[in-house]
């Protein structure tokens, strides 16, 4: 029986056998990489925009959507009593405060903090069980208690250093990474337990989320490669994560490890461990048993109420957050950044770096189906080598191997945000360190890298910049 996958997945498996290395003829459908819900023309203030082909009646329903990822949610009882409920522990007030202007947040500097861009998942043994006493993320912000009632703390504070590595190209041009190192200190329960890995998740941006979501799971599971069959050195597979409404194991595409199968599962998980709001998904808070004072607290002001946000609610935030459209190319036909795509093929990066997918026809928001889309990312997990590695485990996912970063507006983000900061955990301060980084299944296209010439890498990245 022969498998139905998108035109453009089948396309770059025949270029793949052809020459793996040649770049593809350029395509007119790669300056609009959202497809027709690409923005229409590119804005340098925010990345938050509605989808290009909505509807008016729909915009206005993406606008609501946003005042719940804008505003500041506040404790419960409160008299906004859409936007209470915060807590009782967690790392931001608001989705907004991680994802700055639809991008990543600002990292905080060397030394003791809270951070709420940057949070830390928790995991320790085989299963990744959660931390005995902090769960499965550490939340360095509580709620206020009322005096009559146990005191509540937040679970502790972060210490980032940055070691500083020097290094130098083939043609002898000179560069420096940075490698940061974290503590975890101030815990206000004792100490971790003793084999509990830390795993620093710095906020990704999230326009084109919806783009992803709508990617038909058959076309994902056909560039599939656990065992590295080709012998392309590539061996990319798929997290297999539950999905909590139905129980069932799903591919999992969002999320630093691929934790979550669909978007809307990503927004609720993010709402119940960044925020403390509870939701049709996660109906429990992430009070640990052993954390009385939370657990009160939660009592005190929930009960057996129903969920913080209830489903109108957070499938208003769904919309918005699937409708949050993709800025078009710049400069993409320039003979620098044509210069630059035929390095990266070149260099193998699309290996990875899945340049086109046809969305699903049946999408369930029919303005992201049946879209002809250029993220730069195949979803799956991928070992990117013992620098990168965190020694944490997420279902399939072992310390060692990340999710494939979309690359789709890379270059719009010190424009609108005013800063820069690229991997898990922002250590690289731009995208010629990010691809220094690289390591595992990366590392034959980082040497390839590291031996080209410094025309062939200013033009490789004008073009990542550009699409």
């Amino acid at each position: 029986m022969i498998k139905k996958y998108s035109l453009l997945v089948l396309i770059t498996w025949l270029c793949a056998c052809t020459d793996a290395s040649k770049a593809p003829e350029f395509s007119d459908s790669e300056l609009r990489p959202g497809g027709e819900a690409t923005l229409k023309r590119v804005n340098t203030r925010t990345f938050i925009h509605p989808s290009g082909n909505l509807s008016i009646d729909h915009e206005l329903e993406f606008w609501d959507g946003l005042s719940f990822f804008r505003d500041p949610w506040v404790a419960s009882p409160a008299i906004t009593a859409d936007r209470d409920g915060l807590g009782p522990l967690y790392n931001a007030r608001s989705c907004k405060a991680c994802h700055s202007r639809g991008g990543r947040g600002r990292l905080v500097t060397e030394g003791v903090s809270s951070p709420m861009a940057l949070l830390f998942r928790l995991g320790h043994g085989e299963q990744q069980r959660p931390d005995p006493i902090y769960g499965a993320q550490l939340q360095t912000f509580a709620v206020l208690t009322p005096t009559n009632s146990p005191k509540l703390q937040a679970e502790g504070q972060v210490e980032l250093q940055y070691e500083f590595i020097e290094g130098q190209f083939a043609d002898g041009t000179r560069y420096q990474l940075r490698k940061p190192s974290y503590r975890i200190v101030n815990l206000s329960q004792g100490e971790l337990h003793q084999e509990t890995q830390i795993s620093p998740r710095y906020a990704p941006a999230i326009y084109g989320m919806g783009l992803l979501d709508a990617i038909d799971t058959q076309d994902l599971l056909s560039l599939e490669d656990e065992f590295d069959s080709n012998n392309d050195g590539i061996s990319g597979r798929y997290n297999r994560v539950p999905d909590v409404l139905t129980g069932e194991m799903s591919v999992g595409r969002f999320g630093f490890k691929g934790l979550h199968p669909t978007l809307n599962q990503q927004i609720a998980g993010a709402f119940v461990n960044d925020i403390g709001i509870t939701n049709p998904y996660f109906r429990k808070e992430t009070c640990q048993s052993t954390q009385l004072a939370c657990l009160a607290e939660a009592k005190r002001v929930k009960g057996e109420e129903q969920p913080e946000i209830p489903t109108k609610l957070l499938q208003t935030t769904e919309f918005m957050s699937a409708q949050l459209a993709v800025q078009p190319t710049r400069n993409l036909k320039s003979a620098e950044a044509q210069s630059g795509r035929e390095t990266f093929y070149q260099l193998g990066c699309h290996l990875c770096h899945q340049p086109s997918f046809k969305t699903r026809v049946d999408y369930s928001l029919p303005e992201l189906a049946g879209q002809v889309i250029w993220p730069y990312t195949d979803l799956a997990l991928h070992d990117m080598g013992e620098e990168l590695a965190d020694g944490k485990r997420e279902h399939l996912a072992n310390g060692r191997e990340w999710r494939t970063a979309p690359l789709w507006g890379i270059g719009l983000q010190h424009r609108i945000q005013g800063y820069q900061a690229y991997l898990h955990d922002g250590r690289a301060r731009t995208i010629n360190e990010a691809i220094l980084w690289h390591g595992g299944e990366a590392k034959t296209s980082q040497e390839k890298y590291l031996a080209i010439s410094a025309s062939e890498r200013e033009a490789l990245l004008f073009f990542l910049t550009q699409i």
